[in-house]
C-alpha cells in the first residue's frame, strides 16, 4: 500500500511540474502607481543643433548620441567639459561606414552597434572611446534579415526581434547566420489570434535593454512588457520569468510588398521607449491628459511598479545614470534640447 501511494504522489509530482508554466504572466493590464513625482529638467550646454537624435547611451562622463541624418552618426560628447570629442561612425560604403537607423546596446564593457539596412553588427570597447577622432569599429558580420532590434547577452550571444515565426531569435557572434527561435507573440488582444506572423511582428516591435549582473534582459514594445533570464543560455534558451500586459489595445494590418500595423482608436496609452540600470527600469510613457507629451515609468527588475515621473514634455530619447542618480533626454519644446534630471532613486 505505501508503495502504490508513493507512486501515485510521484504520477502528480510529474504532472505538476510538467504543467508548471514558464514565468509569471500578469492577469491585469497596466499599473496603478502610488507614488507621482514633477520632474524638473536643466538644460545642458550642447555645442550645436541637434539633429533627429534616435537613441542616448550614457558611458562613464560620456553621452553617446545616436543621429538618423549627417555625416557622423554617433556623436560623443563630455559632460564635463561640455564638449563633442568626436564621432563613433560615418556614413558610407566604407570599411568602418554605416547606414541609419542605427541601434546602439552595451553589454558592460563594448558598444553594439547594428545598421539595420546593412544588417552589419560591428563592436568596440569602450575603454577607446574618446581618446581620440573616430573609433574603428570591428565589423561581426552580417546578421539575419528578419533582424529588427537586438540586445547582447555575454559572453557571445545576441537575440533579436524582428519578423521571426516566434518572437525572439538567438544567434552566437560567431554564427550570426545560424539562429534558434524562442518564445511567443502575446495575442492579448483576441482578434490577433488569427492575424499572420507578420503583422504581430510589425506591431509588436521590441526594444531591448540588458541587466548583465542578474543576466536578465527585458524587452518592451508599446504594451507589453517581458523580462527574461538568460543565466543558462550555454544550454539553454532565455527564459521567460515576467509577462505584462501595460495596456489594452487593438490594430489593423495590410499585407504587400512590406505589411504595415496601425494603432486603433480608443487604444490605452503606449510604452514608446525602454532604457535600464542595474535597479530599475525606465519606461517612457504617453501621458494621460496629453498624448504627445511621455513621463517615466520606473518598474524594478522584477516587474514591480515604484513610481512614476511626469515630465510635461515631449521626451524623445533618455538614458540613465543610478550611481549619480541623473538622468538625460531630449526633449521637443518646440526644437529638439538636451536636458537632465534628478532621478531621486
Amino acid at each position: 500500500m505505501k508503495n502504490v501511494t508513493f507512486f501515485f504522489l510521484c504520477i502528480l509530482f510529474f504532472v505538476q511540474c510538467t504543467n508548471r508554466k514558464s514565468g509569471t504572466v500578469e492577469d491585469t493590464i497596466g499599473y496603478d502607481i502610488d507614488i507621482e513625482e514633477k520632474i524638473s529638467f536643466e538644460q545642458i550646454a550642447f555645442p550645436d543643433l541637434l539633429g533627429s537624435t534616435m537613441q542616448l547611451l550614457k558611458v562613464d562622463s560620456l553621452l553617446l548620441i545616436n543621429d538618423f541624418h549627417g555625416d557622423s552618426l554617433v556623436y560623443v560628447y563630455n559632460l564635463k567639459t561640455n564638449q563633442k570629442m568626436g564621432y563613433l561612425v560615418s556614413v558610407g560604403d566604407g570599411p568602418n561606414d554605416l547606414i541609419s537607423p542605427l541601434e546602439l546596446q552595451t553589454d558592460g564593457d563594448n558598444l553594439w552597434v547594428l545598421s539595420r539596412p546593412l544588417h552589419i553588427l560591428s563592436h568596440t570597447q569602450f575603454s577607446v572611446i574618446g581618446e581620440n577622432g573616430v573609433v574603428p569599429l570591428v565589423q561581426d558580420g552580417r546578421v539575419k534579415g528578419e533582424a529588427d532590434c537586438f540586445v547582447p547577452l555575454s559572453p557571445n550571444h545576441m537575440a533579436f526581434s524582428g519578423f521571426f515565426a516566434k518572437r525572439y531569435a538567438l544567434a552566437n557572434t560567431n554564427h550570426l547566420d545560424s539562429v534558434t527561435e524562442f518564445g511567443d507573440y502575446p495575442d492579448f488582444w483576441e482578434e490577433e489570434k488569427s492575424f499572420p506572423v507578420e503583422a504581430k511582428a510589425m506591431f509588436h516591435q521590441s526594444r531591448f535593454v540588458v541587466n548583465p549582473e542578474r543576466h536578465l534582459f527585458a524587452s518592451c514594445s508599446y504594451f507589453v512588457l517581458e523580462i527574461y533570464d538568460y543565466g543558462r543560455i550555454g544550454t539553454n534558451l532565455p527564459e521567460l520569468k515576467f509577462r505584462k500586459q501595460l495596456g489594452r489595445y487593438e490594430y489593423d494590418y495590410q499585407k504587400g510588398k512590406r505589411v504595415t500595423a496601425s494603432l486603433r482608436d480608443g487604444s490605452d496609452l503606449a510604452a514608446v521607449d525602454i532604457v535600464a540600470g542595474k535597479k530599475y527600469l525606465y519606461i517612457l510613457v504617453q501621458d494621460e491628459e496629453n498624448r504627445k507629451h511621455r513621463n517615466v515609468m520606473v518598474l524594478d527588475w522584477e516587474g514591480n511598479p515604484v513610481k512614476l515621473l511626469k515630465s510635461g514634455k515631449r521626451i524623445t530619447c533618455l538614458a540613465v545614470d543610478e550611481k549619480e542618480g541623473v538622468g538625460y533626454c531630449i526633449v521637443r519644446d518646440p526644437e529638439d534640447t538636451l536636458v537632465s534630471f534628478n532621478l531621486n532613486i
